[in-house]
């Protein structure tokens, strides 16, 4: 069970969409929210005079009563969630946000951010380090506009790697409130006997859990896996997509134009990522 949803917050307008988000998990499994900030200080050169060294200091000084003024507001906006909730504050630097994020998500049962689409609110870097350092999954949100998060129509994407398997252990939770699951099979030109029976087992392996799920095998479009994922989300009209983060240790150097890569940066609904 998901008792325990962590998101990251930080004052700005982002805060909308993954608060909606982390909100509705929260209220769909009676779970606690953990606000995580991560307040980044400014990155000082300081002098060895004790003019230089003061000043740097001053700075530092005024970076985080700014950050208390927003760490005030954010614990205000948490409360009125009206669920347990809780706010852990980090003043880092910019490089320790994807260690320090994923050292935190380790005691959530999941971790709710935006689809990093380039934009500062939210950096590659934090969801890479929960993706592959945290051991938990990562429940990415495609907009930065609020936005109802549902779990009838479950999409899992299969290709029996252990990253795959890693996921759907993950999204068991999800998939017991989903009205409809479906394992989709990717599929080359033409398919290897081995492929043919591929998915049998996930969809075995669910019933075992008491979830009720159907397998499909969808043609490869284009080469391109992400891309034949993402069409088949939008003809099974799915509410969510589960995959496993495949790749390399570094997300920025993996399968560029890969399936993982695709689904993170054009998604067009909620995607469950576990690696």
């Amino acid at each position: 069970m998901i008792k325990d949803v962590m998101v990251p917050v930080d004052g700005s307008a982002a805060d909308d969409a993954r608060l909606a988000a982390a909100n509705q998990i929260a209220e769909a499994f009676h779970s606690q929210i953990t606000g995580l900030f991560l307040n980044i200080l400014p990155m000082l050169i300081v002098p060895e005079d004790g003019v230089g060294a003061a000043r740097a200091a001053e700075l530092l000084e005024k970076a985080r009563a700014a950050a208390d003024r927003i760490e005030a507001r954010l614990t205000e906006r948490l409360a009125r969630l009206q669920k347990p909730m809780q706010l852990r504050r980090f003043d880092i630097l910019k490089e320790a946000v994807g260690d320090v994020a994923a050292r935190e998500a380790r005691t959530a049962d999941a971790f709710v951010a935006l689809r990093p689409n380039g934009a500062l609110s939210e950096p590659e870097h934090l969801v890479e380090g929960v993706l592959f350092g945290s051991g938990r999954h990562i429940f990415l949100v495609p907009g930065r506009k609020p936005a109802k998060v549902t779990f009838d129509r479950v999409l899992v994407a299969w290709n029996g790697s252990r990253e795959s398997a890693r996921a759907l252990a993950e999204a068991r939770p999800y998939l017991h409130k989903a009205k409809a699951a479906v394992v989709v099979v990717v599929d080359d030109e033409p398919p290897t006997e081995g492929q043919a029976v591929l998915g049998k087992d996930a969809v075995e392996h669910l019933k075992h859990h008491h979830i009720k799920a159907t397998l499909h095998h969808a043609r490869l479009q284009d080469h391109d896996v992400g891309k034949t994922l993402v069409a088949e989300a939008r003809r099974l009209q799915a509410d969510l997509i589960v995959m496993g983060g495949y790749g390399h240790s570094r997300l920025r150097e993996f399968l560029l134009g890969g399936a993982t890569y695709e689904l993170l940066h054009k998604a067009p609904i909620p995607l469950l990522l576990a690696h």
